[in-house]
């Protein structure tokens, strides 16, 4: 429950431009490696997936030999979700495993 974090319970939608906004701000810090992370978003359906493609594709079309990771929740097991972002021109798709002792 890494990413689980207790939020907001109706969290407000995604902005919209956030994923332009992101790829701008990266592309200023000029670096090569990017990691982009973030909480469960499980109030939306695809549980951001959609979102954080959109980050990948726009930082690949504004600087193509950035490195970028996406370090992610598991969707709530939606293969839709993992396969958009699977798909979405990233380098690396990482996902914390977590283990406590039962």
């Amino acid at each position: 429950m890494f990413c689980a974090v207790n939020t907001a319970s109706t969290p407000p939608p995604p902005d919209p431009f956030e994923p332009f906004k992101t790829a701008e701000a990266v592309i200023e810090w000029g670096v090569d490696y990017i990691v982009l992370t973030s909480v469960d978003r499980d109030d939306i359906e695809d549980g951001g997936a959609g979102h954080f493609a959109t980050t990948v594709q726009v930082l690949k079309e504004k600087k193509p030999e950035m490195l970028v990771e996406c370090l992610v929740s598991d969707f709530q097991g939606n293969l839709t979700s993992v396969e958009a972002l699977a798909t979405s021109g990233l380098d690396v798709y990482a996902h914390n495993m977590e283990t406590v002792e039962r």
